[in-house]
């Protein structure tokens, strides 16, 4: 990504300010020590409220993994068994190096903005507990998961864009279906007036830059609102428009690879093109040829040249070498229109006679050729 995302800062600010945690846990511990002079036995339960208050002003808690609960709205809807697997051997080897994030929810029960593939792989190693950083909960919950999570990597191409659509729809007037369309027209008209640079340069200003910015591209209104959605979560609307908002036009087994087994966005869409149109095939033939060729990329960890290539030789299979016409041809049909049935009968025993051996002769040709 380009640049950090600084709305990140804002929205956990209450929860990492060190000198105010410091100045809150002297005075709990001083309640505590107040309480403990009473010695009064109907106290002791109002001290353990304080002992957690405590634990969680230092920064990190042990909570119970039951009372924690996933965020349905999340970005990564992608969470395989074999991923839950491969965290928790890391977590039973190595520990649990980084805590959870969790928020205030409902019932005593908190809900997960950061980590919910350690939780699951904790409760798949059977942990009573997990480490978790507790914070305020954020005026806007999604947004919040959504900033956090464009910061993964591992966050796969097709969860990334439909969470920023999702966010798009949720905070501007558009539909889902009008997105496409405005963005291209919006980028189309920006490049016709040689303005790309301009663009990109708005991901690295401040909030006020980027609304002037795009006013002087004459980028206003619903579009700007929903440009600069684009520009605050650090994405460059050309780049998402080009490598993201294709991932939603990939037909189903496609996306189905991406989140089960792992497939990269950029094989995905090389690897669309195996479709019934291109491979004048039925449909039921190209689903069956691009789901060889997808299972091949995956087994062999295929580049995109060699995925390409692969593909290259499948269409190879199925598309024959168009043929250009031949001028010749066109000559010779030309000529024999010209005889007429006068003309034949005119002609001599002997040249009628070299006429059928020669045209037998080239008609066999052109029977070979069209089988």
């Amino acid at each position: 990504m380009a640049r950090a995302l600084p709305q990140i800062n804002t929205k956990f600010k209450g929860a990492v300010q060190k000198t105010e945690q410091e100045k809150k846990i002297a005075e709990l511990q001083a309640e505590v020590e107040q309480l403990r002079a009473v010695s009064a036995p109907e106290l002791e339960a109002e001290i353990e409220k304080l002992r957690s208050q405590i634990q969680q002003s230092s920064g990190e808690v042990e909570v119970d993994v039951n009372l924690i609960d996933p965020n349905p709205n999340q970005p990564r809807q992608t969470i395989t068994g074999a991923s839950i697997q491969n965290k928790a051997r890391l977590l039973k080897k190595h520990g649990q190096i980084t805590s959870v994030i969790l928020v205030p929810y409902k019932d005593n029960r908190y809900m997960l903005l950061d980590g919910q593939l350690r939780w699951e792989a904790a409760r798949f190693l059977g942990w009573e507990t997990i480490r978790a950083v507790i914070v305020p909960q954020p005026q806007d919950l999604e947004q919040s998961s959504l900033l956090t999570f464009l910061g993964f990597e591992d966050l796969n191409p097709l969860d990334k864009v439909e969470a920023i659509i999702k966010e798009i729809v949720k905070t501007t007037d558009f539909e889902e279906s009008e997105i496409s369309t405005t963005l291209a027209t919006v980028i189309k008209r920006i490049e016709r007036d040689s303005k790309v640079k301009e663009l990109a340069k708005l991901i690295d200003v401040s909030s006020e830059e980027q609304q002037q910015g795009l006013s002087e591209l004459k980028v206003e209104g619903a579009e700007q609102d929903m440009f600069l959605i684009l520009l605050e979560l650090g994405l460059n609307p050309v780049s998402f428009r080009t490598n993201l908002m294709p991932m939603l036009s990939l037909p189903q087994d496609l996306k189905k690879a991406i989140r089960s087994n792992g497939l990269k966005g950029a094989h995905a869409l090389a690897l669309s093109t195996l479709t019934a149109t291109s491979l004048k095939v039925l449909e039921d033939t190209a689903l069956k040829e691009r789901a060889w060729a997808t299972d091949k990329v995956l087994k062999k960890n295929l580049t995109v040249p060699e995925t390409r290539a692969l593909i290259k030789e499948i269409k190879a299979k199925y598309l024959k070498k168009e043929k250009t016409e031949s001028k010749e041809i066109k000559v010779v049909i030309q000529k024999i229109n010209v005889l007429t049935q006068g003309t034949i009968e005119g002609a001599s025993t002997e040249q009628l006679t070299e006429l059928k051996e020669l045209l037998e002769q080239k008609l066999a040709a052109v029977n070979q050729a069209l089988n």
